[in-house]
């Protein structure tokens, strides 16, 4: 640390930076402490998503093995690998807490069947009815998990901020302050000291020649 000259105009820079310090780590401890609380809900919904859409894939996936069963293994995967869907996202942000967040929507109206229904079955036709609320979904879980991620490493950031403040800068400033203040104190002692000698032989002279 270099030294710092201890002079009054330095006692207050340094007194206003630290005062800066302290309310700038108050700040920041209120930003971390929202932030949590909304990286807890976001992780909260996020497990709740998740398990929406695997019980949604799930459901899935017996209505294929139902319809394998009916139709063959061989016709599913002729028809699956006839048949080419396109889907387009939408994704916009949001700001929380200084932390922007996606959200991602399915663009436009789910694809219907194309396939001929002569030779299929009612499971099969379950199956791709349910793949819309699947793509709900998945763009649900993608929008929670970016979010959670993204306001997971705003808390790191914010509580390393938080830490050099309280730790390094904050105890940086007061330790300046102090010095500045005890050679300060230490120079108006001197003064006084100073002073007082000479005032005493002020005194002593104006006795010895008899108060002129």
């Amino acid at each position: 640390m270099s030294t710092v000259p201890p002079t009054h105009m330095n006692l207050l820079r340094f007194k206003k930076s630290l005062q800066l310090a302290e309310s700038g780590r108050e700040i920041l401890e209120r930003k971390r402490d929202i932030l949590m609380v909304e990286l807890r809900n976001f992780a909260y919904d996020l497990q709740r998503a998740r398990e929406e859409l695997n019980k949604a894939l799930s459901e899935v996936f017996s209505y294929i093995e139902k319809a394998a069963v009916h139709l063959g293994i061989e016709k599913i995967e002729k028809i699956a690998e006839s048949r080419s869907v396109t889907i387009d996202f939408d994704v916009d942000y949001r700001s929380i807490t200084g932390v922007t967040v996606p959200r991602v929507k399915f663009k436009g109206l789910m694809p219907q069947p194309d396939y001929g229904f002569f030779g299929t079955d009612i499971y099969l036709d379950s199956v791709f009815k349910r793949f819309h609320s699947l793509v709900d979904l998945i763009c649900r879980v993608a929008e929670l998990e970016e979010s959670v991620y993204r306001i997971a490493v705003a808390v790191e950031s914010t509580q390393r901020r938080i830490n050099a403040l309280k730790h390094i800068h904050i105890p940086r400033y007061r330790e300046i302050v102090k010095n500045i203040e005890m050679a300060l104190e230490e120079r108006e002692r001197e003064d006084f000291v100073r002073m007082k000698k000479v005032k005493n032989i002020i005194e002593r002279r104006r006795s010895m020649y008899g108060g002129r």
